[in-house]
């Protein structure tokens, strides 16, 4: 009984080790000729390392990031709206909404450092056709300024005095006091600009009703 339970056992472990040699053998060509003779499948490769997708555990509740209770709407929002400028992966300021980046140079930058001048781009439309221009930069100041609305991105807009449309694509920033942060008001996650003529009957404590939220999400 013994000598058979270990001649039994060899046998096995045998066989085992030759249908793993035998399979080896046959699989691997294959595969290497697989990969070698379908360019499509280099192709998808390549488009796949140039793609990045995020997956969330929630959904985006609201798009007007100046509510957003998190990344989640943060990142949801910006396929919506954006910014005036935000900063690139060197930290350097890249234009969206305005036409140039303000500095001492091009004048943008004032020298008492008390004030920030953007000019805007022009012939940009929201969704719904609407023209963008510098009076929904002075409203979303408005906006994320009034205690009632209860914006989460205000903090950033606490060195802020007054916000004023010089034309209709060209605004200016005024400070409290000088600030090298000048660069901070209406860029990167906390800067997008919403629009007026959607977002002023709600600048109020009905900022986060419902009706709110399903603008939000109509305007996209």
């Amino acid at each position: 009984m013994t000598r058979f339970n270990k001649f039994s056992r060899s046998q096995i472990f045998a066989q085992s080790l030759l249908s793993i040699l035998l399979l080896t053998a046959c699989s691997s060509p294959n595969s290497q000729s697989l990969t070698a003779s379908t360019p499509t499948a280099a192709s998808n490769a390549s488009a796949a390392s140039n793609t990045l997708k995020l997956l969330y555990w929630q959904a985006p509740t609201i798009l007007n990031p100046h509510l957003a209770q998190g990344n989640k709407d943060f990142e949801a929002s910006r396929i919506t709206y954006e910014p005036l400028a935000s900063f690139d992966k060197d930290g350097k300021l890249v234009p969206f909404l305005a036409a140039e980046i303000p500095s001492l140079e091009n004048g943008g930058v004032a020298k008492d450092g008390k004030s920030v001048t953007w000019k805007l781009k022009q012939g940009v439309k929201w969704s719904d056709g609407k023209p963008f221009t510098a009076a929904d930069v002075v409203f979303t100041y408005q906006f994320v300024s009034n205690p009632a609305v209860g914006a989460t991105t205000a903090a950033t807009y606490q060195a802020v005095k007054s916000v004023e449309a010089l034309n209709d694509y060209t605004v200016k920033i005024n400070f409290q006091e000088p600030n090298p942060g000048w660069s901070l008001p209406f860029t990167g996650s906390n800067g997008p600009i919403i629009p007026r003529h959607i977002f002023e009957k709600y600048n109020g404590s009905n900022a986060r009703g419902g009706e709110h939220i399903r603008e939000s999400f109509a305007l996209r």
